[in-house]
């Protein structure tokens, strides 16, 4: 039963993540991909608001948390993304940049969610 709540979970998530990436692809055209930082930012924060609160019903953490924000986050767009930068000539500040907003981001989303 566990392994069908994170696969539904992980499915919605994956779901949203691709429909915000699709809408800020097509609303922003700037260099930086900025729906893999809401993704990751956003769900730094729900996963560490979330992991503060004993979840009364069992069923929900593998879909909601390891599924819906484990699918919804992305390391792997977010390493593929730095290592673009890296390849691109004179985008080292980029990488720099972007390498910060997301693990800073991510760090104080998580510190936030986790003392609120």
């Amino acid at each position: 039963m566990t392994l069908i709540l994170v696969l539904i979970g992980g499915g919605c998530g994956a779901l949203i993540r691709g429909m915000l990436t699709d809408f800020c692809n097509q609303r922003f055209k700037q260099s930086y991909p900025i729906a893999t930082i809401i993704v990751n930012i956003v769900g730094s924060f729900l996963i560490a608001f979330v992991s503060g609160y004993s979840l009364q019903a069992h069923w929900l953490s593998p879909l909601f948390t390891v599924g819906f924000l484990g699918g919804l986050t992305t390391f792997s767009t977010l390493s593929s993304e730095l290592v673009k930068f890296l390849n691109q000539p004179r985008q080292l500040g980029h990488f720099i940049i972007y390498s910060v907003i997301q693990y800073l981001g991510a760090f104080l989303a998580c510190l936030l969610g986790y003392f609120i």
